[in-house]
């Protein structure tokens, strides 16, 4: 059976998903163990098939849980003793990369640094959510009445935190920010995604004056326009509901307000402490930390000039080459009789290209090329037909198809100018991987591994699929 390929350490080592990392029959970390690796060394727990380094382990539930996150083809059909010490040493390999770039000290940048916050504030103020929403849930049961969707008990809570607050609005002020959110446009269905998403992430102007008051008042302080505009502005602009009333700013405001309790409590509680939330936090750092480690190892070090390109175009010159194709000009319609009529008309050939054209203009893409490989059955049947013939009715998916075989492009080798922005992605793609599996041998080699032999084959004995 084939080694597990690239795509598993992909899988497993997230950052290095662009390098990739090929177990070719040659060897490598998977095929062999490292030169440090020790056997049996001590007293070994079943539930752990090795100790890597100052103390990481790869355990029996940890290699269980990364290999059923593999899907076939990535995964190999069955676990033989064989792909079972492969995929160890995948893990093994993980591990050591991981130590390897938590030994150092990395400067973040202003993305690392922002995902970080991120992800300790959607972890601290979801776990502060879920203890209120389980507050409300007993609450409700103990009253006898019935538990609504974690939505509706959302609602609840939120509504409860408001009485317990004795916050007052100022009605005023609801009236005057209503009118600010209705006066927002709203995006044109016929334009662009980033036109609508920029539309969509505006925000209401009001005077600089009111951004300082109070919309509502009580014992948690007084929440302004200011607070409740910032949280508009950092909300999902694909989740914002449409704001026009009065009622509708001032739901808006309590949700604003119940978050930042939420955020108060989880403070309080010190909730980004608890184990889990820590684990996951310390597992950003260490993603962190071997973004950087291979971006400094191998990416920083891929430097491809038109020299290296060409020798690599040269030395793979059957990858560039395009296929045999069919220029067709094909619409899909809603309606047999629709598509009958189009039939028709596409017989013309100058009728067809004014189709195209009128197409092309309104943003629709009627000309298609095809080959075997991108729509098997349609190439087949375009080839057979040649040019001029016209395709269809077929019944398709969305309605029915009709096509103009316009043109049949005979298959030719790309010059290296064309072919030029895909040799660069497979250059950077076969050096990246080279690099990285020197940078894996690198720290496997300095690294102290020990293995239990019995664990792993042990492993073989129980069913490890999904």
């Amino acid at each position: 059976m084939a080694r597990m390929d690239r795509a598993v350490m992909a899988a497993l080592i997230p950052p290095l998903l662009a390098a990739g990392l090929s177990l070719s029959a040659s060897g490598g970390p998977a095929a062999t163990p490292a030169r440090s690796a020790v056997r049996g060394g001590g007293p070994f727990p079943d539930t752990v098939l090795a100790r890597v380094g100052s103390g990481r382990e790869v355990t029996v539930s940890g290699f269980s849980s990364a290999w059923r996150r593999l899907q076939p083809p990535q995964r190999p059909d069955s676990l033989t003793p064989q792909t079972a010490r492969e995929f160890l040493g995948l893990l093994i390999g993980k591990e050591a990369l991981s130590e390897a770039a938590l030994a150092e000290r990395w400067t973040w940048d202003a993305k690392d640094s922002s995902d970080y916050e991120a992800l300790r504030d959607h972890l601290v103020l979801g776990a502060a959510l879920d203890s209120a929403l389980d507050a409300t849930r007993r609450r409700l049961e103990a009253a006898g009445d019935s538990v609504p969707d974690r939505g509706a008990l959302g609602v609840i809570a939120r509504d409860r935190m408001v009485v317990d607050l004795g916050l007052a609005f100022d009605e005023a002020r609801l009236e005057r920010l209503a009118r600010a959110f209705a006066a927002l446009p709203r995006p044109s269905p016929d334009s662009s995604i980033s036109s609508q998403l920029r539309v969509l992430g505006a925000v209401p102007e009001v005077e600089d004056s009111l951004l300082g008051r109070a919309i509502a008042t009580g014992r948690g302080g007084p929440y302004t326009v200011a607070e409740l505009l910032d949280t508009w502005r950092h909300s999902n602009p694909l989740e914002r509901p449409r704001v026009q009333s009065p009622a509708q700013v001032r739901d808006l405001a309590g949700n604003g307000i119940f978050e930042r309790e939420l955020r108060r409590a989880a403070a309080l509680r010190r909730l980004v402490e608890r184990p889990d939330i820590a684990r996951a936090l310390a597992d950003q750092r260490e993603f962190i930390a071997v973004n950087h480690l291979v971006a400094r190892e191998v990416y920083a070090k891929l430097a491809a000039d038109s020299i290296t390109l060409e020798r690599y175009y040269r030395a793979h010159l059957d990858e560039w080459s395009l296929p045999l194709r069919a220029r067709l000009t094909r619409m899909v319609l809603a309606d047999r009789p629709a598509a009958t009529r189009m039939r028709l008309a596409l017989v013309s050939a100058a009728e067809a290209e004014s189709l195209a054209e009128r197409g092309a203009r309104a943003g629709a893409q009627y000309r298609a090329l095809v080959s075997a490989e991108s729509d098997s059955a349609l190439f087949a049947r375009a080839i057979a037909a040649g040019p001029g013939a016209v395709l269809g009715p077929d019944s398709v998916r969305g309605g029915w198809a009709v096509a103009r075989v316009t043109e049949i492009l005979p298959g030719r080798r790309r010059t290296f100018s064309e072919a030029r922005p895909l040799v660069a992605h497979a250059w950077y793609g076969e050096e990246g991987e080279r690099r990285m599996q020197e940078l894996l041998d690198r720290v496997r080699r300095r690294t102290r591994v020990t293995i239990n032999d019995r664990a792993i084959d042990a492993l073989t004995l129980v069913p490890h699929g999904p």
